[in-house]
């Protein structure tokens, strides 16, 4: 699909009973068009309050990319009608065309992660009939209850606007579509607007999903929910991991058999966070009124292990991230880069094998859990002491190699900034309950191993995500620094390109930054303070002129 960016064949325009220009679509198969209900209603000469119904009359669709190809007429197909509620969500239309289209033109459509994905959208704006590209990042959810996300510009000059409403939204990396515009900010400057994500779109028309490739992002067990009552502490437990509102990126949990209580409650968590599964009664503002349930798409995918064998979870994780598993090397590595940010893993103790399930899933996504600021939700059947051991143990051995990165990072800054933080130690101290907790292990009675077991889970979990936030502050503060130099570098260039060797004011500004920067230790806010003032004194000097500006 990546190869043909740009050019593929499926963006569709579509023109009202006059011949004006309303908006866009995508070719699906070889005589379906998915685009905004709105759009259609506007190609009818319909507007105003959305309709119930679709209209009668059909819309003109243009293949613009296909040569010779006729346009068709297409009207609204059964069950391909959603108009935007009056709770703003909806606005999908899935048409059919009066005749198929040759060859095999369609899109294919992928439920993807979509938090900062760089995408594309193709649409027909007044000024370019023929159409026009705009790049732009996803970065968050949007609309009612989250069933949209927003786009954010990345090419200047160039912004969604009317014309684009049912275009594509197509991912970069792969050229597959992940879901449509429907609307915009009208404020050009803002550079904003809005798609729906394919697992929306799915939700509310499902014929959608004859044309969408790769796996899905909920298990067939874990995809409805049970009547058995849930467990509120539980459940608010996941949905503050996945609202990010807690400094944690593990989360584990022994839900006991999968009719209990707390089973139920990971079900729950998972379907109604599910843009496709959440049932119509869920309500657009359910997560906003109710703390124990998680926003709307902030699960990226949720499986069960029970009962199957790890090769399977490893094929299901990467299908769905559309990677190919590795001819040569430990897969491990590739699934801790590729795995979704949020994911969930339930029945991980029922495994056909869970030594190698450890080994081989769980362990390398557990291992990049504070590393790539994922959320992870472990389910257990049971309390799993020895495999959480094993896994606990991992996580103590990865704790103890970041805090010895993080004190020699902070040693080698130590000779050039003062005032840098300093984590704590606690690798040891968890190292030694971690002792302890496997000697009790071994006895006959092990007494409230389980609940001792939890509470250093969660704190190592959370000392893991406290030194990754250490080195990614030392990190900054060092690239700080550089900065710093670079600046009073070409600000020093700037000024002996100009002829100012011998301007005394200039001189010593330099002389005192390049010594709090070059000679010993220094306050960073000191420091940045000195070398922005040297910055102005040489604009001053130089008469305010930009680099290159004739005299």
């Amino acid at each position: 699909m990546k190869e043909i960016h740009g050019r593929q064949p499926w963006p569709v325009r579509i023109r009202g009973q006059s011949g004006q220009i309303l908006g866009s679509g995508t070719l699906l198969g070889d005589r379906h068009v998915l685009t905004c209900a709105h759009v259609v209603d506007s190609a009818a000469g319909r507007r105003g309050a959305a309709a119930d119904a679709p209209p009668a009359t059909r819309v003109t669709i243009d293949l613009v990319r296909v040569p010779g190809l006729p346009s068709r007429r297409a009207w609204v197909t059964a069950g391909g009608w959603v108009p935007l509620n009056a709770d703003g969500r909806g606005d999908v239309a899935l048409l059919e065309l009066v005749e198929p289209v040759p060859g095999q033109l369609g899109a294919e459509l992928r439920r993807r992660e979509l938090w900062m994905r760089r995408v594309y959208s193709f649409g027909f704006p007044k000024d370019f009939s023929e159409g026009e590209t705009v790049h732009a990042l996803l970065d968050g959810q949007a609309g009612p209850g989250g069933e949209q996300v927003q786009m954010t510009r990345t090419n200047r000059g160039l912004w969604v606007r009317g014309g684009f409403s049912g275009a594509a939204v197509v991912d970069e990396q792969t050229g597959q579509v992940v879901g449509m515009v429907v609307n915009h900010y009208t404020d050009p400057d803002a550079g904003r607007s809005y798609m729906i994500p394919v697992e929306t779109i799915l939700h509310h028309v499902p014929a959608v999903g004859a044309w969408v490739v790769g796996g899905s992002s909920v298990d067939e067990e874990l995809a409805s929910m049970s009547a058995t009552h849930q467990d509120d502490r539980v459940a608010l437990g996941i949905a503050q991991l996945y609202e990010r509102r807690t400094a944690e990126n593990v989360l584990v949990i022994v839900t006991g058999p999968p009719d209990s209580a707390v089973s139920a409650t990971v079900k729950r968590a998972v379907v109604l966070s599910n843009r496709q599964l959440v049932p119509v009664s869920a309500g657009p503002l359910a997560a906003d009124e109710d703390p124990t349930l998680p926003p709307l798409g902030s699960i990226d995918l949720a499986l069960e292990a029970s009962g199957k064998r790890p090769e399977e979870l490893v094929e299901r994780i990467l299908t769905y991230v559309d990677a190919e598993e590795p001819t040569a090397g430990p897969v491990g590595d590739l699934l801790g880069a590729a795995v979704p940010r949020s994911v969930l893993i339930d029945g991980v103790d029922e495994s056909t094998d869970p030594e190698l399930l450890l080994a081989d899933v769980v362990g390398p996504i557990v291992d990049r859990a504070a590393d790539r600021d994922l959320r992870v939700v472990l389910g257990f059947r049971g309390p799993a002491v020895a495999f959480r051991l094993a896994l606990l143990a991992r996580r103590i051995a990865g704790l103890r190699v970041a805090e010895g990165r993080a004190r020699a990072h902070r040693h080698e800054l130590e000779a050039h900034l003062t005032g840098l933080p300093r984590g704590p130690a606690r690798a040891t101290r968890l190292r030694i309950r971690l002792i302890a907790l496997r000697a009790a292990a071994g006895q006959p009675d092990p007494g409230s191993l389980p609940q001792h077991l939890a509470v250093v889970e969660r704190e190592t979990d959370r000392a893991l995500h406290d030194v990754t936030g250490l080195r990614r502050l030392l990190a900054a503060r060092a690239s700080e620094h550089q900065q710093l130099r670079g600046l009073l570098d070409a600000q020093r260039a700037r000024a002996l390109g100009a002829g100012l060797t011998e301007h005394q004011v200039l001189g010593a500004s330099y002389r005192r930054a390049h010594d709090l920067l070059w000679v010993g230790p220094c306050d960073l806010a000191e420091a940045t303070a000195v070398v922005h003032a040297y910055a102005d004194e040489v604009r001053s000097a130089l008469g305010d002129r930009q680099e290159g500006e004739p005299s």
